[in-house]
């Protein structure tokens, strides 16, 4: 899959647009549509997981607690505390431990700031440009853009790599 990212002029060429993009057999759950705050979006799918930046700042944490948890393990393995002997099975209870905590604690702080991969197009939303994201089969991308162009031919279709591989649930 390969995102596609487009900026949308107005509120009726989105519509037009998502409802290609059902026909041609792209899902609500791989359609992103994200505005400036105020504007109505009734029937067209939300922002999902685009809206901040917890996923990627799971991940970071995730791998940051886990390298952490890890040195802190073999720390305790090669000098150990007074009294504590700790063997492999203590080093790897560590390591999860600190990948666990780093992911939380990561998470929870990346749920609070906007997403920094929609930072490009912040100001666009801002003056009242409509963002439409959508995942399509990489094989497909040309035939997309095509549709996404169909409607208004001076829409810039932008590609992001990768994907978020978030599913959302309906």
């Amino acid at each position: 899959m390969k995102r596609l990212c487009f900026l949308s002029p107005d509120l009726e060429h989105t519509r037009q647009v998502v409802e290609d993009l059902k026909d041609e057999g792209i899902t609500d759950k791989h359609i992103y549509v994200l505005a400036r705050h105020g504007v109505e979006l009734e029937d067209l799918p939300d922002e999902g997981s685009e809206m901040n930046d917890f996923i990627p700042a799971y991940e970071r944490g995730l791998a940051v607690g886990g390298a952490g948890g890890l040195l802190a393990g073999l720390v305790a393995l090669a000098f150990p505390p007074v009294g504590i002997v700790v063997g492999g099975g203590a080093v790897l209870l560590i390591t999860l431990f600190g990948a666990g905590l780093g992911a939380f604690m990561s998470a929870l702080a990346g749920a609070s700031f906007p997403s920094s991969r929609l930072s490009e197009f912040r100001d666009a939303i801002e003056a009242g440009k409509i963002l439409v994201m959508a995942d399509v089969p990489r094989d497909q991308v040309e035939r997309y853009e095509a549709l996404v162009r169909r409607t208004n031919p001076e829409v810039e279709v932008i590609g992001i790599e990768p994907p978020v591989h978030v599913v959302r649930e309906d």
